[in-house]
């Protein structure tokens, strides 16, 4: 009786964890999906010898409104995934 209220347990956390798991993929697949689509969207120019990323600003209808952002600095590249991910425009 102890042994199967054990398994029993045992069962129920290993079938959380394989759950919990899958999730976490899940989020790190949609996550590298997400990164990977920004990236194409971000541009790359030389200004007096320093490299600057940028991205053409969009309005909240998703069209270009002719501006553009920049993201200088050698983590600029990082910065303009990380804004792209964040404002939806992946």
């Amino acid at each position: 009786m102890i042994r199967d209220i054990s398994q029993e347990i045992e069962q129920h956390l290993e079938a959380r964890l394989s759950r919990r798991m899958k999730a976490e993929e899940r989020h790190l697949t949609r996550l590298e999906r997400r990164e990977a689509e920004a990236e194409k969207l971000i541009g790359e120019l030389c200004r007096n010898g320093q490299t600057i990323h940028y991205i053409n600003v969009r309005n909240v209808k998703g069209e270009f409104t002719g501006k553009t952002r920049e993201f200088p600095g050698p983590l600029g590249f990082g910065e303009a995934v990380h804004f792209l991910i964040r404002n939806n425009y992946v």
